[in-house]
């Protein structure tokens, strides 16, 4: 029965991180795909600076949902191992969703939701970090992947469990490559830095 568990938690879990409301949102309110457009990523960032401020509202809720949904079920069935478990394919199916071609975002906003469910401190500690170095730089990735780097630390420290931890240092390691691309703007001095005031590329269906 405890294989069976997993199964199921990963499953769900897949199919819900694979709703990417990014792409859904963009399509229904400007029969678009966001993927065209700003960095062709399907993520909150990419979202505001395309869509503006009030669709990207709407991104952030339905993306929050899917991963808390997720990561109380892991829980439910079969406690912290479960959270995680629920945490590796939520974020999987954020990033590679079945729906849309396997081409989705990069997992902060489920993975930051993830870790809120899993354990406030370490959403604390993660978002702290997150929230300083963007205050200081204004690079969103910078702040993604240093808060991607404290959750095997903030793992370690809690709980004291090596497997606990390696899982959370495989989840952490993922973002950080998935920001390989960043790092390589971030060296460079090139990286794009994050403002409020944008003007969103994408018009409704009535500019199509």
């Amino acid at each position: 029965m405890g294989n069976v568990k997993y199964l199921i938690i990963a499953a769900a879990a897949y199919l819900l991180g694979s709703l990417s409301f990014s792409i859904i949102v963009c399509r229904l309110t400007t029969g678009k795909d966001i993927r065209t457009y700003g960095s062709g990523n399907a993520g909150l960032t990419n979202s505001f600076r395309t869509m503006g401020a009030s669709k990207t509202l709407l991104v952030l809720l339905g993306d929050t949902a899917k991963a808390a949904v997720s990561v109380w079920l892991g829980g439910y069935l079969a406690g912290m191992p479960g959270k995680l478990c629920a945490g590796i394919f939520v974020i999987l199916g954020h990033v590679f969703p079945v729906y849309f071609g396997f081409r989705g975002g990069k997992g902060v906003l489920v993975g930051a939701t993830m870790l809120l469910f899993l354990d406030w401190r370490i959403f604390l500690t993660a978002f702290i970090l997150f929230v300083v170095t963007v205050a200081v730089t204004r690079w969103i990735s910078l702040g993604s992947i240093l808060g991607a780097v404290s959750f095997p630390i903030s793992m370690q420290v809690l709980y004291g469990d090596w497997r606990l931890t390696a899982v959370a240092a495989l989840m952490g390691g993922s973002v950080i490559y998935l920001h390989r691309s960043n790092i390589g703007r971030i060296l460079r001095g090139c990286e794009n830095r994050f403002t409020f005031h944008v003007k969103p590329q994408i018009g409704g269906r009535e500019d199509r």
